[in-house]
């Protein structure tokens, strides 16, 4: 009996040793943080992005993990694992979601496929109706019938397809209407500016898709700041961006401080890297120094044209071939960039075409193969002869001082504020309050007007080049919003990639866009995560992408 006993123990023993050897090592992986990853359920608000900076890791990392192709497609209640053995975790440096988390078993998978029904809302518009179910604008259109995205009203019943789905043509609507659809021509648009009232006609419809243009066509761009940083640097990642075109501004004061005493060193680096990485290049050119004009406030016209003449005929001597394109002058209709009424030069489209003309002039007698662009207007309704004057009402005036002789290309900046690219004006949405009651707040508005300016001269041969356009978020960034740019905390990051998408997206279907310059790669690491162009910025304060930078990257193009 004690051999039984005994052949009992042993085999106990044994039993014991056994479970500790094959358990030790996961016990000791889950205690020192090895390779089992932990789990996160997404919250309304976030992004890949703040995840990722919550636990330490990479966007590329949790991607992986989760065989993510897209990472700005995730969705509220998903469960994503997190592979924190490969960077240690850090405390988070974002709020918290306050938004209690369900209680019932979060899914892993996408919501099941299938039709859906949405009844409009108000300040709902078509593209974000689309973001919501993870669809396009073209899919519910083609299921719905709807010919115009911009006409969907209030109480409107839109069948939503499933993501992905292949849509028959449509045939006949297949939406419901319970109130009829407007069909009385919008109101003409009011603004204030210096106390005076401006009225500005409706919006125009845009032209028919493919209207006849010429020079060159749409592209892909990115404006960046070059001058002080680690070109390689820079240039890998407008490689990763796989953009064609990168924009750099040039300040006329800063290179020529005194008449005559041009440094290129800064531009011949920065030159150098871009045309040996192999991209077009475009030069913005503006600011006259203080020994050219007669003022030192702000930014100003020079006092002499010949002076600038004199600037553009060194810059594209030099650069004869490797610099593509020219913009002459940026904003021309602020008096930020041109405040020159203390010495006889104040805001006006014929003096700025009169400054044009020279530059064009200058720019083809040394490279006539280089393109020269008008400069990009600010988009704004006010006219105030001290302050500003409306980029529309600037364009026709651009147009009667003989634009169209002196420029290849016209430029514009269609810049959407908390608008989505697809929205035109002006659609009631209370989040927006304050910048969604002017076509000029509107990137599609914006593309629309001067395309109709540019039918009203005869001038629809020429391209419109788009050389600053952009969405601003706040989310994840440091301290209180000046009221100013109030409409950078309507834009969340996924919005913000989704929107530049789109855009890209609009101008290449459109036919009379030529590059695009999305604004900007870098400022926020240039200027600090104080600066306004942080908002904007596709790298964070760090130099490490944010959402729209992948979003950028991921284009087909």
């Amino acid at each position: 009996m004690q051999r039984v006993y005994r052949l009992f123990i042993a085999i106990g023993l044994l039993a014991i040793m056994v479970s500790v050897l094959i358990l030790a090592p996961r016990l000791a992986s889950a205690q020192d943080g090895g390779q089992q990853p932990t789990q996160h359920v997404v919250q309304r608000g976030e992004s890949l992005y703040g995840i990722a900076r919550q636990y330490g890791v990479t966007v590329f990392a949790i991607a992986q993990a989760n065989n993510i192709s897209n990472p700005n497609l995730i969705y509220v209640g998903q469960v994503l694992k997190i592979p924190v053995g490969t960077t240690p975790t850090v405390t988070p440096t974002t709020p918290v979601p306050t938004t209690p988390v369900a209680t019932t078993p979060a899914p892993t998978t996408p919501p099941p496929a299938g039709p859906t029904v949405h009844v409009v809302k108000t300040g709902e518009n078509l593209y974000r109706i689309a973001l919501q179910y993870g669809t396009t604008v073209q899919a519910i259109s083609q299921v719905n019938g709807i010919t115009d995205p911009n006409l969907i009203f209030v109480g409107m019943q839109l069948q939503i397809p499933a993501p992905g789905a292949v849509l028959p043509a449509a045939t006949t609507p297949a939406v419901v209407a319970t109130t009829p659809a407007p069909t009385t021509p919008a109101p003409a648009e009011t603004s204030e500016a210096a106390g005076d009232d401006v009225t500005e006609g409706a919006t125009t419809p845009a032209p028919p898709s493919g209207a006849p243009a010429s020079a060159v066509p749409f592209d892909y761009g990115i404006q960046v700041q070059l001058f002080g940083q680690d070109t390689g640097v820079v240039v890998d990642k407008l490689t990763q961006l796989g953009v064609r075109w990168v924009k750099q501004e040039i300040s006329w004061a800063t290179f020529e401080p005194t008449k005559g005493n041009i440094n290129f060193d800064d531009i011949d680096t920065v030159i150098d890297a871009l045309d040996g990485a192999g991209f077009n290049i475009m030069l913005t050119v503006y600011d006259a120094p203080d020994w050219a004009r007669g003022a030192t406030e702000e930014n100003g016209p020079p006092t002499d044209n010949q002076d600038f003449a004199n600037f553009m005929t060194a810059l594209a001597s030099r650069y004869i071939g490797r610099v593509d394109a020219y913009e002459i002058w940026k904003e021309p209709n602020l008096r930020r960039e041109w405040n020159g009424k203390a010495y006889g030069k104040p805001l006006s489209a014929a003096g700025y075409v009169d400054l044009l003309r020279a530059g064009y002039t200058a720019v083809k007698a040394a490279d006539s193969a280089a393109v020269v662009v008008s400069a990009g207007l600010a988009p704004t309704g006010l006219d105030s002869a001290d302050n500003a004057i409306s980029d529309r009402n600037f364009l026709r005036q651009m147009y009667q001082a003989g634009v169209n002789n002196v420029a290849d290309a016209i430029g514009i900046h269609p810049f959407g504020f908390g608008n989505p690219p697809d929205s035109t004006c002006c659609e009631t949405n209370p989040q927006i309050t304050g910048w969604d009651d002017h076509p000029s707040f509107f990137f599609q508005n914006t593309l629309q007007d001067y395309r109709a300016i540019m039918g009203e001269f005869n001038d629809s041969g020429r391209f419109l080049w788009v050389t600053e356009f952009g969405w601003a978020s706040s989310e994840n960034l440091p301290g209180d919003v000046n009221p100013n740019l109030g409409f950078v905390e309507f834009t969340s990051l996924d919005e913000q990639s989704q929107y530049t998408i789109r855009a890209f997206q609009t101008g290449n279907e459109l036919g009379f866009v030529g590059p695009m310059f999305l604004w900007n790669l870098n400022f926020c690491e240039v200027f600090g995560i104080g600066s306004t162009e942080c908002y904007w910025s596709l790298l964070d304060p760090a130099g490490n992408p944010k959402p729209v930078f992948f979003a950028v990257e991921g284009i087909e193009k």
